[in-house]
């Protein structure tokens, strides 16, 4: 569905460069959870799929098409809920009847059903919002499209716990067969349940580089790339009591209850990934790729 060869990227004005040999893929019908700390390149690279910011050097395809070119063929099956926007002052009639034509697979009814249950159905103006209502509007909206590639930064910023939980519902609920979902977050615990896929962004430790050669690697962006089952199957994450021992933990982090640890799974156990504590474990290099 979705391919990255050897992408990089530059701001301008900037001294050095956002990605320089970025490579990934992301396929149909699984919902990927984009991590990192602030700054690793998330939101750019949502901006590079949407066709919203062009590559300097390499090739990203989208469903057969380069997303740079703003085909109407592509654009009408990507939809993008950016962090920060702006929404028309306009009434919430007429933004649907102006902005949902360019969709082909917009669906009146998955709208009415996602603004009824984010408590939206009484909304006449769209600009007498409060800026966490008009979030759930445009993820309501984004979610109607049925596009083909959902991307969404930051989601769930701007939303209170009910409408939290709300937003991984409806995603679940309504999230089409055919559809890639990449959520960029760094509020792990706000989508953990619904991820099929996670990618990890950051930088490693400068590797050794053979003479002559120039740029940063794909390790040097990408710390992980892995499904949730490939995680579970590797690993078991446990809390563990104080008294219990931790010599075969890969990593661990101290909680209230005792510890919370990351093992080699060699019992075939299936546990819950735990998404925060994976996080800071591949971060700080606890983890191999």
């Amino acid at each position: 569905m979705i391919k990255i060869e050897n992408i990089s990227y530059k701001y301008s004005g900037s001294p050095s460069s956002v990605f320089d040999g970025l490579s990934l893929s992301f396929e149909e019908g699984k919902i990927y959870g984009l991590l990192g700390k602030n700054g690793v390149g998330k939101s750019t690279l949502l901006y590079l799929l949407s066709g919203l910011l062009l590559p300097g050097k390499g090739r990203i395809e989208v469903d057969g098409f380069e997303p740079s070119r703003r085909e109407p063929s592509l654009m009408e099956n990507v939809f993008f809920v950016p962090d920060e926007f702006l929404l028309p002052n306009m009434s919430l009639a007429r933004y649907v009847r102006f902005y949902g034509k360019f969709y082909p697979r917009f669906s009146q009814e998955i709208f009415d059903s996602c603004l009824q249950d984010f408590e939206l159905t009484d909304v006449k103006k769209i600009g007498q919002l409060s800026l966490g209502q008009k979030k759930r509007l445009l993820v309501s909206f984004a979610l109607a499209t049925q596009c083909r590639v959902l991307l969404m930064d930051e989601p769930t910023n701007g939303l209170d716990i009910p409408a939290k939980s709300l937003f991984r519902r409806l995603v679940a609920r309504h999230m089409a067969e055919d559809q890639t979902i990449i959520i960029s977050t760094h509020q792990v615990h706000d989508v953990d349940a619904l991820l099929d896929h996670i990618v990890i962004m950051g930088t490693h430790p400068q590797p050794v580089r053979k003479e002559g050669e120039t740029g940063a690697h794909d390790a040097d962006h990408v710390l992980l790339n892995a499904s949730i089952a490939d995680l579970q199957e590797q690993y078991a994450f446990q809390y563990r009591t104080m008294n219990e021992p931790f010599d075969d933990a890969l990593y661990l982090e101290p909680t209230p209850q005792g510890r919370a640890v990351i093992v080699k799974n060699t019992t075939d156990e299936e546990t819950t990934v735990n998404v925060e504590l994976l996080f800071n474990a591949v971060v700080k290099g606890k983890l191999a790729k």
